[in-house]
Formats: C-alpha cells, sequence, structure tokens
C-alpha cells in the first residue's frame, strides 16, 4: 500500500512539474506548438524568412507582427482577424506630413519631411483642409471619421482609411493625381483605390497620372503593417491618394480655388466603396499573405 502511494505522489510531482514547463515554455517568444512547422508569433517579434533589404536604412532590418500577433507556415503567414468596428460605418484619413512631432520612435525620419511648398501654398495645409472637409461629408452621411497625423494608432481597424498627400515636381511640368496601396494587405484594396480614382477624376476633372507612381507610395508606411507596428490592420482597407502637384498652375488652382470639389469627389469614392462592400466581407475572412521577401523602402512620406 505506501509503495503504491509513493508511486502515486511521483506520479503527481511529474505531472506538477511538466505543467510549469509548459507554462513556462508558452510565455516565450515566439511559441511553436505541436506541429513543429507551425509558428506564433507574438506582436512586435521579428517574422522569420520575411527579412528584406532596406539600402542604407538604419531601421529594424526584419519585418514584426503586427498587434494581435501572426501565426508563419510554410509559404504563408496568417494573421488573426481583429475585432471589427461597432456601429455606424468607420472612415480613416490621414494628413500627409501634419503633426510629425507626435510620431513614435520607429518614424522619426519623417520629422524633416515636411512636404512640398510651392508659390507659398504649402503642402500640409492643403491636405488638411481637404481631410476636414472630407471628414464633414462623411459625418453627415453617418459615417464616423478619425483625421489623424502622420502618427496612427498600432493596428487601427476601419472600414476604410486614405492617405491624403499632394505633389511636386520642381518643375511644373508634371499634373494629375496618382494612387497606390501596398502588398501583403486584404483583398478589398484595388476596389477602394478604384472606386476613390473613378469618383475624384469625375469631380476634379483631373487626368490620371500613373506614370509617377512611386515606390514610396507603394511601400507607404502608414499600411506597411510586417514592418512598422505604427500602421493601420492589414484587414483595413487602405489606399494613398497624391491629390494633384502643387507645382503645376492648373492642379493648384483646382487644390487651392475649388478644394469642395476634391473633397466631393473623396467623400464620394469612400461612400461608393462603404455601399458596395459590407463590414462582414470586409472582416469576414481570415488573411493569410505569401511568406516572402518584399523589398520596400524606407518610411517615406511622398
Amino acid at each position: 500500500m505506501i509503495r503504491v502511494l509513493a508511486i502515486a505522489v511521483a506520479i503527481t510531482s511529474v505531472v506538477i512539474a511538466a505543467t510549469f514547463i509548459a507554462r513556462a515554455a508558452s510565455l516565450a517568444s515566439p511559441q511553436r506548438p505541436a506541429d513543429a512547422k507551425v509558428l506564433l508569433v507574438p506582436a512586435g517579434a521579428p517574422i522569420p524568412l520575411l527579412e528584406e533589404s532596406y539600402g542604407d536604412s538604419d531601421m529594424t532590418p526584419y519585418a514584426v507582427a503586427p498587434p494581435g500577433g501572426v501565426i508563419v507556415q510554410p509559404g504563408t503567414v496568417r494573421v488573426p482577424q481583429p475585432k471589427a468596428p461597432a456601429g455606424p460605418r468607420k472612415v480613416g484619413i490621414q494628413v500627409g506630413h501634419w503633426k510629425l512631432d507626435e510620431v513614435p520612435d520607429e518614424l522619426t525620419r519623417l520629422v524633416v519631411q515636411t512636404g512640398t511648398t510651392w508659390n507659398g501654398v504649402k503642402e500640409v495645409d492643403v491636405n488638411l483642409d481637404v481631410a476636414q472637409r472630407v471628414g464633414a461629408l462623411l459625418k453627415a452621411k453617418g459615417v464616423a471619421v478619425d483625421i489623424f497625423g502622420a502618427a496612427v494608432p498600432a493596428g487601427y481597424v476601419a472600414d476604410a482609411f486614405i492617405a491624403l498627400h499632394a505633389d511636386g515636381d520642381g518643375t511644373g511640368e508634371n499634373s494629375g493625381f496618382k494612387m497606390a496601396h501596398n502588398a501583403r494587405r486584404g483583398p478589398f484594396e484595388d476596389r477602394l483605390l478604384q472606386t476613390v480614382r473613378e469618383e475624384y477624376a469625375k469631380s476634379t476633372k483631373m487626368d490620371y497620372d500613373g506614370l509617377h507612381v512611386t515606390r514610396s507610395m507603394l511601400g507607404y508606411f502608414v499600411y506597411n503593417w510586417s514592418r512598422y507596428q505604427h500602421a493601420v490592420s492589414p484587414y483595413t482597407p487602405g489606399t494613398i491618394l497624391e491629390m494633384g502637384y502643387l507645382s503645376n498652375d492648373d492642379d493648384r488652382a483646382i487644390l487651392v480655388d475649388h478644394s469642395d470639389a476634391v473633397a466631393a469627389g473623396i467623400a464620394n469614392g469612400l461612400l461608393r466603396f462603404l455601399n458596395e462592400t459590407p463590414r462582414d466581407q470586409i472582416f469576414g475572412k481570415e488573411l493569410v499573405v505569401p511568406q516572402l521577401p518584399l523589398r520596400s523602402p524606407n518610411p517615406s512620406a511622398p
């Protein structure tokens, strides 16, 4: 009997010890579950095999997991679904080059990028004016609106997000507006870009300048969730809009003297996207992106 009790005590001790070891292991970062081919990467930790080349960048030289972490499997990265916004449809608007003094440490290189200026017109002032007009138009339609400067909350979640900028070429020759969205994001960004592009062209009568879409636009930091923590959620459909060239007399006249038409085009595009894209579509399916290297630029603002 005593021997049986001793064996039982020994078994219990082993179970308790194993439990403590398992709990301690669960606190490690990253975590590898029973399936050795699956890796759980918590927020802020490096995502393996997503290393990229950033030239002379002094920023952290690897991709990091967004808020909520990711699940890495051979060839893919799964991003768990965030909690969808509640209540009315929600849109985030970023004012390019605004509030640079509030950027987090990982984006300090943006501080010196104050935007273009032409004939006394500052880009940041145009961006802010249009953003506020767009926000007013959306709110009048019952849409909840957040307006941000250069810094956005980590993992920001909304039904749509747009970053507003104006360009300059130093010569006055280029004209028109241009748009882009990043890679490794949800499946609705093409639709968002297209609806805004169509409505903006209709309202402003501007031509589309697809020839001068830059790498900085394609890798815009606010959408580059695998590079920066202070980026919108990859589930949030997003695009960047260069509204026109301040260095071009005709474009500048539209942006400054006809800002109501500029704002109406943007708002109409966003509203159309919301009408055509239900919230349960945006947040209804887990996002899976390829586990492939993707070269991105330094965190520069177009």
